[in-house]
């Protein structure tokens, strides 16, 4: 029995080639960044949207904070964009620092030089990580004595307010280096009080759907190579190493090759031409 190769339907798969594999790996490289985008272009959206107080402020978590001293103060604030052509009214917009204590407390922002120089040699305590939902550890006791005298004596401050309660601090702040600074009204020693900060940010609405629609993007760019590179060829197309379907009967197996003889159909004799009876000679010697 002689063998011959299958049907195009079950004619085996195309050989991965350099091209497909490299259209693949190209395209889960693009698709994973492009997933991650529009993963964090949602979460921004949704904190534009849903985080927002009804006054129009993203607010951080509150956070516990006490001294010892005389005062609490941030670490340096570096405010800046990065690019000189973005101003920070658009990024940051109006900043706002609440405070509550049981104290008569003063809330006040200063150019750092004007803070540190009001400060130096003062008992107080930097917080690094303010705004962050975790004050534990980011809190360092510096040693000295008393202020020279009451904060609110002091003309230094860019922004301040002062009382009990609840303050509210709004700040419009500008490019520079600044230093927030909470104290006792009367600079008395031992301070406790919750804080948070938070901004208007501007910018995040426009800022969040530029990431997702570039993480759209890049997703469908990857999508579409990865789906180039394992896409299968038609079932009906031949595979390109040479599938040559089964000859039919009475056709050459080979090219060149002569058909094979077949037999010809049988032949009812009692009806053909040659079947009928010879006529009857006479002899006339007879």
């Amino acid at each position: 029995m002689t063998a011959y190769p299958q049907g195009p339907g079950s004619a085996p798969p195309p050989r991965w080639r350099a091209g497909r594999i490299v259209a693949l790996v190209l395209g889960v490289l693009i698709l994973l960044p492009g997933l991650g985008l529009l993963a964090g272009g949602g979460v921004l959206l949704w904190a534009d949207k849903a985080g927002r107080a009804d006054d129009g402020y993203l607010m951080s978590g509150s956070d516990s904070f006490s001294t010892p001293g005389y005062a609490l103060t941030s670490e340096r604030l570096d405010l800046a964009t990065g690019a000189d052509w973005v101003p920070l009214s658009a990024t940051l917009g109006t900043a706002r620092i609440e405070v509550t204590s049981s104290n008569d407390v003063f809330v006040g922002v200063a150019p750092v030089t004007d803070a540190r120089a009001y400060l130096d040699g003062v008992q107080r305590t930097v917080v690094d990580d303010l705004g962050t939902g975790s004050a534990a550890g980011g809190e360092t006791l510096i040693s000295g004595d008393a202020p020279s005298g009451a904060p609110g004596d002091q003309d230094i401050w860019t922004e301040s307010v002062s009382g009990s309660g609840t303050q509210q601090l709004d700040w419009a702040p500008g490019q520079g280096d600044w230093m927030l600074v909470v104290m006792n009204t009367d600079a008395s020693a031992g301070l406790t009080l919750d804080g948070r900060i938070g901004a208007t940010a501007p910018a995040l609405d426009g800022l969040a759907w530029g990431v997702l629609i570039t993480g759209l993007v890049v997703t469908i760019i990857g999508g579409l190579l990865v789906a180039l590179a394992i896409r299968r060829r038609p079932s009906g197309t031949a595979p390109s190493y040479g599938y040559v379907p089964a000859p039919t009967l009475g056709a050459p197996r080979y090219p060149g090759a002569a058909a094979p003889w077949t037999p010809p159909a049988p032949v009812d004799r009692s009806s053909a031409a040659d079947a009928a009876p010879s006529p009857v000679r006479h002899d006339p010697s007879v």
